[in-house]
């Protein structure tokens, strides 16, 4: 790529975006950008570094005549204003994914896809070829807490990055080895149905080149199925003896989880790893994470150390801190899809020590209508001491009728008359939610607060 390029961001503090401008910051670019956001902590580092951005569309800056390249993600309407005035003008405007794609072409690339566990999975992968000082640029869809960002630009040979499907842009970057954490139904407004969110990872992993490698969760039904269909070499991990890499003798603990890693194509047993998160799907992201770094021959040793320091990312169960009147512990967790809720309410209950109370915020009016009956499952959990629902955060996709977070609460409580469940309108300032949780919490709960919304700024309102 050539150098002192002027690029202008579109919706720069998506936690895709931000990173790729932070990349490309750091390689010496101008970088720009405009957000209706007013959540600015993705890119204060950007702003710190003098970076202009601005919080309204088609401002000065938007205008600015330097400006060499526009990138827009797929959030973005094609009539938006910065868009039209950049074709206007001539300027190029190009997807997030293919300024991704520039930034690892000259790596060995790594993508994370999956339906579920990518974000983990990424940083996983990031924190280990840091630790063995191998110098990656680092790309994931999270704060991650062991380098205090979502995004690291390094000299050396590898790149991994968190690939996204929702907009099927991850089949636009040249990868070497691609890793699949999971398959589900997600993305209800792009994909028809779970066969065509298959159909786009099997042409995901069919892209690599002839020396790639597929490495895949056989732990996944939906995977496996896949797997004839695959026409690259694959190498599986899980928690069975079909795996090529099997994590045994799993023990998980409610803040930790121990277990030994087997390769089942030398029956040699690697050794031991403890990684500072609960739940077995944490067990299968670090899993993941070792059977790729084993393939860059990162040694065991320095996988298992690198792993017993991953300090996680932020909102995916994080810790927001302890209330001290009553003393309640507060968590935060991103799931919004029924199966990141099934596992998170897993870990809660595990870690509870008096009662589990769940706020829950739905994401986007498609994914609660396609999925209505999943989440009237999960959420109906035995594990739920009390349920507070809030109306649909839309993330600007219209309404569906009949699609709310009342209804939702109404047709659990159906299911389960004797559930505790309460719906609470949502209102920018939480006060109402916030008052309910208080008139619930007592000492020694714990506190989920779980969604991909605005749900989680509740924290810092009872801390």
């Amino acid at each position: 790529m050539y150098k002192n390029q002027h690029f202008h961001f579109v919706g720069i503090n998506g936690i895709g975006m931000s990173g790729i401008a932070k990349i490309l910051h750091r390689q010496g670019h101008i970088v720009s950008g405009c957000d209706l956001g007013q959540d600015t902590a993705n890119i204060q580092d950007l702003i710190d570094a003098g970076c202009k951005i601005s919080n309204q569309h088609n401002t000065t800056i938007c205008q600015d005549n330097s400006i060499n390249i526009v990138v827009y993600s797929s959030d973005v309407p094609y009539h938006a204003p910065e868009l039209v005035n950049a074709r206007n003008r001539g300027i190029k405007t190009i997807q997030r994914a293919v300024a991704l794609a520039e930034i690892i072409r000259t790596k060995t690339a790594l993508g994370v896809a999956g339906s579920h566990g990518k974000t983990t999975t990424t940083s996983m992968i990031g924190q280990i070829l840091t630790y063995a000082q191998t110098d990656p640029t680092i790309i994931v869809g999270g704060i991650m807490h062991n380098i205090a960002s979502n995004a690291r630009y390094g000299q050396g040979k590898y790149a991994v990055a968190e690939t996204d499907e929702s907009d099927r842009s991850h089949l636009l970057l040249p990868i070497s080895i691609g890793i699949l954490t999971s398959v589900d139904y997600e993305h209800a407004n792009v994909y028809k149905n779970l066969d065509e969110v298959i159909e786009v990872f099997i042409q995901y992993l069919n892209k690599l080149p002839f020396y790639g490698k597929a490495i895949v969760c056989i732990d996944d039904k939906n995977i496996e199925n896949m797997l004839p269909k695959i026409q690259s070499s694959i190498i599986t991990y899980g928690t069975t003896a079909q795996a090529d890499i099997q994590a045994i003798n799993i023990q998980l603990h409610p803040d930790f989880s121990t277990f030994n890693v087997m390769d089942n194509r030398t029956q040699q047993l690697l050794g031991s790893v403890t990684i500072q998160m609960p739940s077995i799907y944490n067990v299968l992201n670090a899993t993941a994470a070792i059977t790729a770094c084993l393939e860059l021959n990162i040694s065991f040793e320095s996988i298992a150390q690198a792993l017993a320091l991953y300090q996680g990312v932020d909102r995916r169960f994080t810790l927001k801190g302890t209330m001290k009147t009553p003393i309640a512990t507060i968590f935060d967790d991103y799931g919004h899809h029924p199966t990141e809720i099934y596992h998170s309410l897993i870990t809660a209950r595990r870690k509870a020590q008096n009662k589990l109370i769940v706020v829950f915020q739905p994401q986007r009016y498609t994914r609660t209508y396609h999925l209505w009956d999943e989440f009237i499952q999960v959420l109906q959990s035995a594990d739920i001491d009390h349920l507070i629902i809030t109306d649909i955060y839309g993330a600007n996709e219209p309404i569906i009728e009949n699609i709310t977070g009342k209804r939702l609460a109404e047709e659990i409580i159906k299911k389960n008359p004797h559930a505790k469940i309460h719906y609470v309108p949502y209102q920018a300032d939480l006060a109402d939610i916030k008052n309910r949780v208080l008139e619930i919490i007592t000492d020694n709960d714990l506190l989920l607060l779980l969604g991909a919304g605005k749900v989680n700024k509740l924290a810092e309102k009872l801390l």
